[in-house]
């Protein structure tokens, strides 16, 4: 992810995960759309694997707060990141990988959707 292409939005209803009352999220569609190359350190090249909104990433992140699930915690080396989890959510019939960063902040990061 990248800092100048993040975008933080409020959710229209909080959402309880884990213990964190989340208000709002921060994304880099980007990100989201592309994935991450880590030998370049930039965005994979290609094509696009989704076409996700911001209001889809929203309304996506949002089934978090409907759905009964125990997520997967993922091993993470990021210093900033107190836990990265990750969730199963629906979008069309197709399950889709979602993984959430919670931050040491206390910021919530939806890192990607595949």
């Amino acid at each position: 992810m990248k800092k100048e292409n993040t975008v933080n939005k409020k959710l229209r209803n909080p959402i309880l995960i884990c213990g964190r009352l989340i208000h709002e999220i921060w994304f880099d569609l980007k990100h989201i759309h592309y994935g991450w190359d880590k030998e370049r350190k930039d965005y994979n090249y290609g094509p696009a694997r989704n076409q996700y909104s911001e209001e889809d990433v929203i309304i996506i992140f949002e089934q978090l707060g409907t759905l009964t699930q125990s997520p997967f915690v993922q091993i993470t080396n990021l210093r900033d990141v107190e836990k990265r989890m990750i969730f199963y959510v629906y979008d069309d019939g197709k399950k889709f990988k979602l993984v959430v960063d919670f931050m040491k902040n206390s910021a919530t990061v939806v890192v990607t959707i595949h």
